[in-house]
């Protein structure tokens, strides 16, 4: 939706004529787009004889085009995976399922094993560099 906003301006309407999609579903999607400094949504300049609100024109934003210029990037190197890449990630999820069901917050002892590690190799540079 993001590169359809870039390409032209449209209105609210005009998205969801040419998206295709539920109205709601494109409302929702340019309130998190807005929020989130991707877009910005501006009044038309253009004075309509027609009542009710004015027209609202969606327009990339600079970090908007930077976005989509990255997206742009990593489409372009494909994700190569083995089975067994794939197949240790599940399990991973699964032990960090199973973390979060026993109460446990693995952020928390990911953090708890980062520091143990970090202290070991303190611990080895300093010890290192008295028997030297």
């Amino acid at each position: 939706m993001l590169n359809v906003v870039a390409q032209t301006e449209h209105g609210v309407r005009e998205l969801i004529q040419k998206l295709r999609w539920k109205p709601s579903r494109v409302i929702s999607l340019l309130e998190q787009m807005k929020d989130e400094g991707l877009i910005e949504l501006q009044k038309n300049s253009a004075r309509n004889s027609k009542r009710g609100r004015p027209k609202k024109i969606m327009m990339c934003t600079s970090l908007g085009y930077e976005f989509l210029e990255a997206y742009r990037r990593l489409r372009m190197k494909p994700l190569r995976a083995r089975r067994e890449d794939l197949e240790h990630a599940v399990e991973d999820a699964l032990y960090t399922e199973r973390l979060v069901a026993n109460g446990h917050s693995p952020f928390k002892l990911f953090m708890e094993l980062n520091t143990i590690v970090h202290n070991i190799k303190i611990s080895s540079e300093a010890s290192g560099t008295i028997r030297g």
